[in-house]
């Protein structure tokens, strides 16, 4: 592996970014007005350079610990409508906005050392798009984030195979990370005859890495929120106030667990 964590402290990347921000949430805040740009150089994000450094590390973990046990790749669960056809998009969890996957960390030693010498690093997963599939136009949950896919086995080139953030549209490629901005509407497609498989992963913008548990227990309760409506029709049909307030009542048990999992995962590890 190649991790070089004084290189990543000592370039830390310039955004531009406001201190005074605050980060927007798709929950309540509607569609995403910001001025993050769909794509972000990878020249200025360090931490870039480190993935792609260890890409066959984390390809040869991640794709031969499915091969082992098929079963740990699922579905996309939290808006079941995500892809076409159904159940199309499915997703190996590591780490889920700072919530961690023990049964698959303990599995991916080297994935996680290099995902903890990542500042801010809030979530990770392998991903993978079935043949003759689309991942629907989406928003994601908040700008607080940087998204990035890394190309782990790409079955194909444009159009048969790519990514679109508002309206740009770039290629994967095996070994080369592409990230960009979350909150912007985003779509994919495999129109090939082969699985595609990235790394999906999030870090957590510079100005909000002292909020990280705060801002992860938001998105935590976004999802609990999205999938209590998913499974119980009647919530739909309740007045607007009860949705805040499931939501207000999760976020608040996740800020206080959030802090638990983080000290649970660095016994496991060490």
């Amino acid at each position: 592996m190649n991790i070089d964590t004084q290189e990543i402290a000592s370039k830390e990347e310039e955004l531009h970014t406001n201190p005074d921000s605050e980060p927007w949430y798709s929950i309540f805040g509607g569609r995403y007005q910001g001025n993050h740009p769909p794509f972000y150089e990878r020249e200025q994000l360090p931490w870039t350079k480190t993935l792609e450094a260890n890409w066959k590390v984390i390809r040869d973990e991640l794709l031969g610990l499915i091969e082992e046990d098929p079963d740990r790749l699922q579905p996309y669960k939290i808006n079941k409508s995500m892809s076409f056809p159904p159940k199309k998009w499915k997703t190996m969890g590591l780490i889920f906005w700072n919530m961690k996957n023990h049964r698959n960390c303990n599995r991916c030693p080297q994935t996680m050392k290099i995902l903890q010498s990542l500042p801010g690093c809030t979530s990770a997963s392998l991903s993978i798009l079935e043949p003759q599939s689309n991942i629907n136009p989406h928003q994601g949950d908040t700008d607080a984030v940087i998204r990035c896919h890394m190309g782990l086995s790409i079955p194909g080139r444009l159009p048969d195979c790519g990514f679109q953030v508002d309206n740009q549209i770039k290629e994967w490629e095996e070994g080369i990370t592409l990230p960009f901005c979350d909150a912007r509407t985003h779509t994919a497609w495999n129109h090939t005859s082969q699985r595609r498989y990235i790394m999906i992963l999030d870090v957590m913008r510079p100005e909000f890495r002292n909020r990280k548990n705060e801002i992860c227990a938001h998105v935590l309760a976004s999802a609990a929120v999205q999938m209590l409506y998913q499974k119980y029709n009647f919530l739909r049909s309740r007045k607007r106030y009860i949705k805040k307030m499931i939501y207000q009542v999760v976020r608040v048990v996740m800020f206080l667990y959030l802090p638990f999992q983080r000290i649970s995962l660095k016994r496991q590890l060490n």
